[in-house]
């Protein structure tokens, strides 16, 4: 009795100390199977965990808009493929901050094709994650706050932050006002917007009407495909397409529509 005694209080503290994917508030979507957004995994895996209450922090924004005071309230959810000949498979692999994975869930799909397959059986894979139930809360870092202190540092500006700063919305409502003459006309049929250049490698859609950017567009490493957050705060995927400006729209089944602006 003497030794079984102390090897149930070892089992009873290891149990108390496990971590569930509920105890988090902020997850980084990762892969190297579906590099690229290949299939819309990551992005599809993104909004799933919107739904159930999770602040995602994409790989794009770190050091970006938005970072975690500290690094253990961050876990990483890593899409691994795990199909054979007969079945698409898929893992998600979700680890701390020391890399221990802490959790693993796995979907399946009878679909033969690869991207409905996979789509498919991620959204059942979704389907098992508890949400959000936090047991310490972390307050967001805003990331202007980081570039004024680098700025204080090092006055003299370097491409790779200025490439990196997110504009806030509040500095675009300016510029959009000062350039709306000279801006091109994009409409969807429903809606007109005006395209306005930032930069080399950044431009917005605003309305006409409103002072408050549609949507902001940020080039990406492939040629004209573009990072994009919408006037909700929604991250997503944009690109040129025959002279279009072609939006990949989230919806809330966890697909994308595409919407397509062409040139008046």
């Amino acid at each position: 009795m003497k030794k079984i005694f102390p090897l149930s209080l070892l089992f009873l503290a290891a149990s108390f100390h496990a971590q569930n994917i509920s105890d988090y508030q902020y997850i980084q979507v990762t892969t190297k199977d579906f590099a690229n957004n290949k299939y819309g995994l990551t992005n599809m895996l993104e909004a799933k965990l919107k739904q159930k209450n999770y602040t995602v922090i994409s790989e794009d924004l770190v050091p970006g808009s938005v970072a975690v005071r500290d690094k253990c309230d961050l876990l990483t959810a890593e899409i691994v493929d795990t199909s054979n000949m007969f079945r698409n498979r898929l893992e998600l692999n979700f680890k701390d901050c020391n890399n221990k994975t802490i959790a693993s869930v796995e979907g399946k799909s009878m679909e033969k094709d690869f991207e409905p397959g996979m789509r498919d059986a991620l959204a059942k894979a979704s389907n098992e994650i508890s949400a959000s139930n936090p047991t310490v809360k972390s307050e967001p870092v805003k990331a202007e706050i980081a570039v004024i202190k680098t700025e204080e540092k090092a006055p003299v500006e370097t491409p790779t932050p200025v490439a990196a700063k997110e504009i806030p919305l509040q500095k675009i409502e300016n510029v959009a006002i000062k350039k709306t003459n000279s801006a091109e006309v994009y409409s969807n049929g429903s809606i007109s917007l005006n395209k306005i250049s930032l930069s080399e490698s950044q431009f917005i859609l605003v309305s006409p009407n409103t002072s408050t950017p549609y949507a902001i567009f940020k080039a990406s490493t492939k040629k004209d495909v573009y990072h994009v957050q919408l006037q909700d705060g929604t991250s997503t995927l944009g690109y040129l397409e025959d002279g279009k400006i072609v939006v990949d729209q989230p919806t809330a089944e966890g697909n994308f529509r595409k919407e397509n602006f062409t040139k008046k």
